[in-house]
C-alpha cells in the first residue's frame, strides 16, 4: 500500500508565515540589541581578566603556609604572655565622659533673652537628650526618632518664634 503525501496549502503556509513575523523584532530593538553587543563583550573581558586573577597552585601553596605560621605565631604568644602584650597591645577604649547636667529651666531662660536669630543656632549646640527634655518642659509633643536638628527646629519654632510672634501680635 503507497503512503498518501499530504498536500501543503500554500495559502495556509503563508498566512503562518505572516502571523510569525509580527514576532520578529523592529528597527528599534535591533538597534538596541546592536548596541547591547559591545557592553556584553565588555563584561565578559573583565571576567576573564577576573579569572585570570586566581591565584595558580604555588600561590596558594605559598598563602596556606603563610596561614600556618600565623597559627604557630599565635600559639606560641598564647605560651608567653609577657611577649604577647609586648607585640600586641591591649587597646583600651575611652569611656564615655558624662557632660555636665544641664539645667533646663536656666536654658530656657538663657535661649528666651536671645534674639531670634540666634535661638536656632544655639538649639543646634545642644545634644539630642537635653533637646528632648527642653521640649517636654515647653510641652512640645516630639518623635524621638528626628534628628537633633529636626527636633532643634521644632522646638524653635513651636517654642520660640510662636510665642514671640503671638506676643508681637497682642502687643505685649
Amino acid at each position: 500500500m503507497a503512503k498518501r503525501t499530504k498536500k501543503l496549502d500554500l495559502i495556509d503556509t503563508l498566512a503562518r508565515v505572516k502571523e510569525c513575523l509580527s514576532c520578529l523584532p523592529g528597527e528599534a530593538e535591533k538597534q538596541r540589541m546592536s548596541q547591547m553587543i559591545p557592553e556584553i563583550i565588555k563584561e565578559l573581558g573583565v571576567l576573564q581578566e577576573g579569572i585570570g586573577r586566581f591565584p595558580d597552585a604555588s600561590e596558594k601553596h605559598q598563602v596556606s603556609h603563610a596561614i600556618h605560621t600565623l597559627v604557630s605565631f599565635f600559639d606560641t604568644l598564647k605560651d608567653k604572655p609577657l611577649l604577647a602584650e609586648i607585640l600586641l597591645p591591649k587597646k583600651t577604649k575611652p569611656g564615655k565622659t558624662k557632660g555636665a547636667a544641664v539645667d533646663i529651666n536656666t536654658l530656657q531662660n538663657q535661649l528666651e533673652n536671645l534674639p531670634t536669630e540666634k535661638i536656632l543656632e544655639e538649639l543646634t549646640k545642644l545634644k539630642k537628650d537635653v533637646l528632648v527634655e527642653l521640649s517636654a518642659r515647653l510641652n512640645i509633643t516630639v518623635n524621638k526618632k528626628l534628628t537633633k536638628d529636626a527636633l532643634a527646629d521644632r522646638i524653635f519654632k513651636l517654642g520660640f518664634a510662636n510665642t514671640r510672634g503671638y506676643n508681637l501680635l497682642s502687643g505685649q
